[in-house]
């Protein structure tokens, strides 16, 4: 049977208060008008389980006239399931935040030892000085002396060897400092408002 067209059905004698969708079925050869409601269309495309997204506040029950809607996800983005991990392998498992303050634990091993106690060692080494006293002796004035001065009358001799031993600190920690203050770790988003249909 060919197709017929909308404009050849009849008309319906009782008005009907929903809108619908006039169809022809020929299920044994006897043309038998059907009507479809635009409801049970929109049923088909948001069925319960199904997401709606809008940038007006109108809910679906109220754009759609079927079903029940309950705001979903506020504050959050959507991601796909991924059954091979276990964050993302539940349909609306929720997870994350806003912002993470860094342990350290997660700061890179920048230098070996770092905040742990440890030592320094200075190496032998010498120091190219001269004798030195407190005083002055006959008529110098200065209390640097190139040799040792044992006629002082007026001051001692400041001794010493010239030659630096290996010299090593107590044991300390170097610390990396901060404030503990907690980073924005937002993507980029755009607000929208979104339903689930839970009916």
């Amino acid at each position: 049977m060919a197709d017929t067209t909308i404009t050849a059905l009849n008309a319906n004698t009782t008005p009907l208060v929903t809108d619908v969708i006039p169809m022809v079925d020929d299920p044994a050869g006897t043309p038998v008008t059907q009507k479809v409601t635009f409801a049970s269309v929109l049923s088909l495309a948001y069925p319960v389980g199904a997401i709606y997204q809008s940038v007006i506040s109108t809910s679906p029950a109220t754009l759609f006239g079927i079903g029940t809607w309950a705001a979903l996800g506020a504050g959050k983005v959507l991601i796909g399931l991924d059954s091979g991990d276990t964050d993302f392998d539940t349909a609306e498992e929720t997870g994350g935040a806003k912002t993470k303050t860094i342990a350290q634990a997660n700061l890179p091993d920048i230098s070996t030892g770092a905040g742990t106690s440890h030592n320094h060692t200075q190496d032998t080494h010498n120091h190219v000085i001269t004798e030195l006293r407190d005083a002055t002796t006959g008529g110098s004035s200065t209390n640097i002396a190139l040799t040792a001065d044992t006629s002082s009358t007026t001051g001692t001799k400041v001794t010493g060897g010239r030659v630096a031993t290996n010299q090593a600190e107590a044991a300390h920690t170097h610390s990396l400092g901060g404030s503990g203050t907690a980073l924005n770790v937002v993507n980029p988003y755009l607000v929208v408002y979104r339903w689930k249909r839970t009916a």
